[in-house]
């Protein structure tokens, strides 16, 4: 007897036909080949590789950073090559025993980050700007959505600021550390706090303007109250239309992320890539080479390699 592409050979029809009264004999013999059937299918998944039996988690680790239990504030770590093994190889057992017992229900595990965080998830391990521009894909969200309050309420700390950054980024397709490194570079969000950041204020010369630029990403006002440049913003249609008024983003950080993001993602995929996006974010001009936005990257090339902006949360 043996198992070929999927059927049981060597083995006749009448074995498993129960028309009329069931004979003790062959119902002894059909348990015999069901636990000699299932006995070789486990050795065949035994042999089959983590990787091979534990779907798509043999596709990460090498190009991402997971965040580390036990530094809220500290440098970001790497997982070790043995904790990805394990990780892989505890995946893909427990593909094994959700594939050997169907009746117990559920959905397949799913993979976790090396933290135990699932609200952190997988981080790219970006260290440049230029590095990034092929990990960032812009996604369009709106910024209001009904949740601001309780998403605020639930950042108390640092290390919760941190997580919002990285789940914000992640919800616009762009890469979580160089956001980080963006909002320190803007707003000095890591290094001074984000409590003091929100309400950080830039570009006093155009006060007269109103057009001050203000908290975490530095957003021109001309953004916030349906103005002039609102439809660059959340007034976008591809974001929602939104009006988002002064009074909703000035001691809003989940707001402020949103509003940053959003702005970020809508530049990178108007003009071109990550570095055409910051340099029109800073400058008006997408040409990374243009003074004012070569040295923005620069800046934030420069806290990407800054463990008090890349650790907290992780």
């Amino acid at each position: 007897m043996s198992v070929i592409n999927g059927r049981v050979e060597g083995t006749g029809p009448a074995s498993f036909n129960h028309e009329g009264p069931v004979n003790p004999s062959s119902l002894k013999k059909t348990e015999a080949l069901l636990a000699t059937v299932e006995a070789q299918l486990q050795s065949m998944l035994r042999q089959l590789s983590p990787s091979q039996a534990g779907g798509d988690e043999g596709h990460r680790g090498a190009h991402h950073r997971h965040s580390h239990p036990n530094q809220a504030g500290g440098p970001h770590n790497p997982t070790s090559t043995n904790d990805t093994a394990t990780a892989d190889l505890q995946a893909s057992q427990g593909t094994r025993k959700a594939a050997q017992n169907p009746s117990s229900g559920g959905s397949l595990p799913s993979s976790k980050p090396a933290s135990g965080n699932p609200s952190t998830g997988l981080i790219p391990d970006t260290t440049s700007v230029a590095q990034a521009q092929a990990t960032v894909h812009p996604k369009f969200m709106p910024v209001l959505r009904g949740d601001e309050k309780q998403k605020d309420a639930q950042i108390k700390n640092q290390a919760d600021f941190g997580r919002a950054v990285d789940e914000t980024a992640k919800e616009y397709g762009l890469d979580p550390n160089v956001f980080r490194a963006q909002l320190q570079v803007e707003s000095g969000a890591f290094s001074q706090g984000y409590q003091k950041a929100l309400h950080q204020e830039g570009d006093l010369d155009r006060a007269a303007d109103n057009n001050t630029s203000v908290g975490l990403g530095q957003i021109s006002r001309k953004y916030l109250d349906g103005r002039e440049w609102a439809n660059g913003g959340p007034g976008n249609a591809r974001v929602g239309s939104q009006v988002v008024t002064f009074d909703q983003y000035k001691d809003s950080p989940t707001i402020q992320l949103r509003m940053a993001a959003s702005n970020l993602a809508q530049r990178i995929a108007d003009h071109g890539g990550l570095e055409q996006g910051l340099s029109y974010y800073v400058s008006g001009n997408d040409n990374p080479n243009n003074p004012s936005g070569a040295s923005y990257i620069a800046k934030i090339d420069a806290a990407l390699k800054d463990p008090a902006v890349l650790g907290p949360g992780r």
